[in-house]
């Protein structure tokens, strides 16, 4: 094996792919604030926030126990899929989470088998579960959650599970409950969450966020005992039972004197370390890696307790990653594979600096074939790095191509050992035989209902129906890819491009795919799915829902809207047939009203039209002489003085047995589509957040139990205000077929 080396005075970072057939991968280990770190290293709690709509979690809280405690988090929810699978996106440093389970609606056997293996290593120690909807995929989550408690087997168990209440719920006095101010949290905490969040969740905007004053929460389930004076959610769980686990774990003896003793050391290091600054916290906190690092080669004694095992790898990996963030070693690693006359060729670069307070001493570079069990070195010169100086080597290396056809994920592996005074510290690079490219698919948006089919004697029909998927793609990827769309029976796909070829300098690639009925479709909510491949090899998936549903809309009603801030308004509408135009805060302004029969106010729409607390004499000519003026539920921050009756947003949380009919006949529930209140309002089955308005005057048609109105008509002159608090474009996403009758009730009101 011919090896090639150069070595540079000054540190590259290197980008893109240098011209090769197939595989770049690249290793980047970055330092984090020695003090975050150190944190974050001496907590071993694992919280799990369980959710269901992404726009109501609870960030104040889930900071306050990530950056307070330094807890790991991780946040659970769940997405309609065919195929079963967790897809997790992560701030590792930060030690956040967001797991996306993957999973059909019946399927509880497969949120069961998703929970077990994400708790696989450990079981979480505190539980919290956002009851903001009704999910049944989220409720088979819960329930398999609460099933994984057993003390007897698992080192690590629950100990306590909560459950969020919303604004309005009376939770004081109550045993256990606990109550955390939200906007001195959210104060506290709002850097970080602009600045981490949008990796998580690419779409949050930190502006647009609201919390509650006061956030709530009530024990479901706990294994330890409730005291009267508890005030935070982590009252009577440790922080760091690393001895309280040694100590239950071994017998007295030798060998667990020496591990409490390790143990004791690495945590007086760790905690001398917050309190110090200079070389002498970093000293600490290398004293402290040192010591672990000795508790951690007990392998022998604690191999049948794989548990442990990994417990002291994940302490050992924070505690590694405090040391480096604490001496300033930052590494990266790249492997390059290419063709070339002579057959496979691997480059390696290989780059540390040294960014701390002293040198680092390099000591080698390793290669570890997987196809064999001799480790090459490539290189055992010592080379000394000076403090905030860089280094770099590059290597060929030759490989059978043969060895390239192995299913090994991580087969080609190379090493580089480090010292930073007494201290070993090993980096790796591992790049898997394929390794599938960062590409995401999605429809937009991932629900459709259609007309019902015609009475014909025909077995398709043909319209302008289209699906719309979104191929997301890092900017400087390049590649052929392929979808394959499963469709479910009575659909037909138009012709669409099925082979892409997707270009630098492109972030996404939409792909629209026409799509015909037949009448062999079947009532109900139907699946259909669309995957992406590249190779032959599936990368990624996606899938929708669709449904037969009538919401008749006659072309002369003329439809202007102002979006919601989900974007919902324009996608039901593109569905309804009617026809719409977005308004802009010009046309508020300066536009003829009179060309639209209707007009929707999307929910929180007024923060981006500046011009609506100058309409109010406008929209009462308009409604005057006719228009109909549709307003969905409001934040109670809005703005004062818009329309021409009063009209005052506030939260309620009600369940179906808090909601009352006033008019059982009222038009808009009953004509062109009779709704079934029974079915429409099941949908409120345990309590959830509503946004009712106190009108006046109104004839009030859904009521709340605090009179505010969740449906009412205001009359003015030959037109109408509609008010609809409840959450009805969100119903409508779930394919509610009394939810899209009443969408149709109210545009033809």
């Amino acid at each position: 094996m011919e090896t090639a080396y150069r070595v540079c005075r000054c540190r590259r970072r290197w980008h893109g792919a240098i011209a090769a057939t197939v595989l770049t991968a690249l290793c980047i280990f970055t330092s984090v604030s020695g003090a975050d770190a150190v944190r974050y290293g001496l907590c071993d709690v694992r919280a799990v926030y369980v959710f269901d709509d992404p726009r109501s979690i609870d960030w104040p809280a889930v900071y306050y126990l990530n950056d307070m405690f330094g807890c790991r988090v991780d946040l659970i929810t769940t997405r309609e899929r065919s195929r079963t699978e967790t897809i997790t996106r992560s701030l590792e440093d930060k030690e956040l989470y967001l797991n996306t389970l993957h999973m059909s609606e019946a399927d509880t056997a497969g949120a069961a088998e998703l929970v077990a293996k994400l708790f696989s290593d450990r079981l979480p120690d505190l539980v919290i579960f956002a009851d903001n909807g009704h999910d049944p995929r989220l409720e088979s989550v819960k329930s398999a959650i609460l099933d994984l408690s057993d003390p007897a087997a698992r080192i690590f168990n629950i100990l306590k599970i909560y459950r969020k209440f919303n604004a309005g719920q009376d939770v004081a006095g109550r045993q256990g409950s606990i109550v955390l101010n939200g906007r001195e949290l959210l104060n506290r905490y709002r850097d970080r969450m602009a600045l981490e969040i949008p990796s998580l969740l690419p779409w949050f905007n930190l502006k647009e966020y609201r919390t509650d004053r006061v956030i709530r929460y009530q024990p479901v389930k706990t294994n330890l005992p409730i005291t009267a004076g508890e005030n935070n959610l982590m009252a009577g769980i440790s922080p760091f039972r690393l001895t309280e686990i040694i100590d239950s774990l071994f017998a007295d003896g030798p060998m667990k004197q020496t591990f409490q003793k390790q143990a004791k050391k690495f945590i007086t290091y760790f905690n001398a370390s917050q309190i110090s600054v200079g070389q002498r916290q970093v000293a600490f906190i290398i004293d402290g890696y040192r010591e672990l690092m000795q508790l951690t080669r007990h392998k022998r004694s604690v191999e049948d307790i794989p548990e442990y095992q990994a417990y002291l790898h994940r302490l050992l990996h924070r505690a590694e990653r405090a040391a480096l963030g604490a001496v300033g070693i930052n590494w990266d690693g790249k492997i390059i594979l290419r063709d070339s006359p002579h057959g496979p060729r691997l480059k390696f670069l290989a780059s540390v600096s040294a960014d701390g307070p002293r040198e680092v001493d390099i000591n080698s570079f390793k290669f570890h074939p997987y196809w064999d069990t001799t480790v090459v070195e490539l290189d055992s010169s010592s080379v000394t790095i000076a403090p905030h100086q860089s280094f770099t080597k590059e290597f060929f290396v030759e490989i059978d191509r043969a060895h390239l056809n192995g299913k090994t994920p991580d087969s080609l592996e190379f090493t580089v050992e480090v010292a930073y005074g007494q201290i070993p510290l090993v980096f790796t690079s591992k790049l898997p035989i394929w390794q599938a490219p960062d590409l995401n698919i999605t429809f937009v948006p991932d629900f459709h209902f259609v007309k019902p089919f015609p009475d014909l004697e025909v077995d398709r029909v043909v319209s302008n129906l289209n699906l719309k998927a979104v191929i997301e793609k890092p900017y400087n990827y390049s590649g052929v890819v392929r979808l394959n769309l499963q469709t479910p029976r009575g659909l037909f796909a138009g012709a669409y491009r099925k082979d892409l070829q997707l270009e630098k300098g492109m972030l996404s690639e939409t792909v629209r795919i026409p799509f015909t009925i037949s009448n062999l479709f079947e009532l109900g909510i139907q699946i259909q799915t669309v995957e992406l491949l590249v190779d032959n090899k599936l990368v990624a998936a996606d899938t929708s829902r669709i449904r037969i549903a009538s919401c008749s809309v006659p072309d002369t009603v003329k439809v202007g809207f102002l979006p919601d801030s989900l974007g919902l308004l324009e996608d039901i509408l593109r569905m309804t047939g009617a026809t719409y135009r977005p308004l802009t805060d010009r046309s508020l302004v300066t536009a003829d009203l009179d060309a639209y029969n209707v007009i929707l106010i999307g929910s929180a729409s007024y923060r981006n039209y500046p011009s609506l607390t100058l309409m109010k004499g406008r929209f009462e000519d308009y409604l005057r002489q006719g228009g109909s003026l549709v307003i969905f539920g409001q934040p109670e921050d809005w703005p004062g003085d818009v329309l021409p009756v009063s009209f005052v947003p506030t939260v309620e949380v009600v369940d179906q047995s808090e909601i009352t009919n006033l008019i059982s006949e009222a038009r808009v529930l009953s004509r062109p589509y009779a709704i079934s209140e029974k079915n429409l309002l099941s949908n409120f089955f345990k309590k959830q957040e509503v946004s009712p308005a106190v009108i006046s005057p109104a004839e009030k048609v859904l009521i709340t139990p605090q009179q505010a109105s969740l449906l009412s008509v205001s009359r003015l002159g030959d037109g109408q205000i509609i008010f609809c608090g409840l959450p009805l474009l969100e119903l409508i996403t779930r394919l509610d077929i009394d939810a899209i009758h009443l969408f149709a009730n109210i545009l033809n009101y």
